[in-house]
């Protein structure tokens, strides 16, 4: 799989586990233009992003960004995972 690839693939994964949890959707939509990723919400997932960034004094994309942060690192191999990460089951 080439650079490119992995990130759309590592990006959809991650989007969709966070659309999920909050909306309940099992499809996301979304657009990768290099290293860029833009997301268009659910009405659910971007009113969930607006509370969290009044809650938290951030703007909606970096509440997004740290989401997306988390769930990428989910799907990473083993061998890439810090050495005091808890054994994936």
């Amino acid at each position: 799989m080439d650079t490119e690839e992995a990130l759309e693939t590592k990006a959809e994964q991650a989007l969709l586990e966070i659309e999920h949890l909050v909306s309940g959707a099992h499809e996301v939509e979304f657009d990768v233009d290099g290293r860029t990723v833009s997301l268009d919400p659910s009405e659910e997932l971007a009113a969930y992003l607006e509370r969290q960034a009044e809650a938290k004094g951030l703007d909606e994309a970096t509440v997004l960004d740290l989401y997306v942060d988390l769930f990428a690192r989910v799907f990473l191999e083993d061998e890439e995972r810090p050495p005091n990460a808890p054994p994936k089951d």
